[in-house]
């Protein structure tokens, strides 16, 4: 099998890098020819895709986090030659890696997976703004959680508590805003605090932000929660890891193929962690937009 993999050396707070030569030595040990590719800067994966001919490849791996995933995947949705996708998490929160392995911590295991060829075909969202179209395959949000994405992105050397910590530091300041959405083609007007939109069941390492959502339904699974004290969403915030968050009064959950958010506030957008245009936007769903190699069933 011949691969070709774009490495971060820079994911995980810099782990990724301690961890190259054991990723080199796993794919060799699987008989995967790969080319390993480093990249050397924000958003370099997508710029070395870009200038790849994918025919030459029988797939493409990722290996970093949910932000290297992002990048490399806004390339390939350009590429009219589709190979199978992988991922390799040696990033901080590694979301999408779950939908691949129940056994997320085992880099042995994920490329046991890239050498088994079991593919499945994943859903993407698309995301308009600011004239320009980004594809996530995790989630997009405002709001709220875009300002806990910025404040985890500065104490990112902490792993996953950094988001944790985002939260703690963001509810001093919590604020909500008017906001127009249209689902579907229906219109609502909330007193907003933040909404999330997903394509995957998890973000942020292991925040279940959507736990109804499936990543090949055709669907995303918009979360909007509205007008909530501090004291209140404190007392929320330890049940998003299991998701259980959604049964608040003050949350409601939507599962839509398109979606569109208007407000009079500035709101800055983080698709997958990145921060990345801002409001107004639109959002919709791809269906089976690329094949992801997953555990057997």
């Amino acid at each position: 099998m011949k691969g070709l993999c774009i490495y971060n050396p820079n994911a995980g707070g810099g782990k990724a890098k301690k961890q190259l030569p054991l990723v080199k030595q796993l794919l060799a040990k699987y008989h995967i020819d790969a080319d390993v590719l480093l990249t050397e800067h924000a958003h370099h994966g997508t710029s070395l895709v870009q200038n790849t001919d994918l025919s030459d490849y029988d797939v493409l791996i990722v290996a970093g986090g949910d932000g290297s995933f992002f990048d490399v995947l806004n390339a390939y949705m350009t590429q009219s030659h589709k190979i199978p996708v992988a991922i390799i998490p040696v990033g901080t929160g590694n979301s999408l890696s779950k939908d691949v392995s129940l056994n997320a911590s085992s880099l042995e295991n994920f490329v046991k997976i890239i050498a088994g060829k079991q593919t499945k075909l994943f859903d993407a969202g698309k995301l308009e703004t600011e004239n320009k179209v980004y594809y996530f395959a995790n989630m997009t949000g405002f709001g709220f959680t875009t300002d806990v994405t910025l404040t985890g992105i500065k104490y990112k050397f902490l792993g996953e508590f950094a988001y944790t910590l985002g939260v703690l530091l963001n509810v001093i300041k919590l604020k909500s805003y008017p906001l127009q959405m249209t689902l579907n083609g229906k219109t609502y007007e909330i007193d907003n605090t933040y909404v999330t939109i997903s394509n995957s069941k998890y973000a942020g390492g292991k925040m279940l932000l959507a736990p109804d959502a499936k990543v090949d339904d055709g669907l995303l699974d918009v979360v909007t929660v509205n007008k909530v004290g501090r004291l209140d969403l404190l007392k929320t915030f330890p049940k998003i890891f299991d998701g259980t968050y959604i049964s608040s009064p003050f949350v409601d959950y939507y599962q839509v193929k398109e979606a569109e958010f208007r407000s009079k506030y500035h709101k800055v957008v983080s698709p997958d962690g990145e921060i990345l245009g801002s409001l107004p936007i639109k959002v919709s769903i791809v269906t089976k937009a690329f094949p992801l190699l997953t555990e057997k069933n």
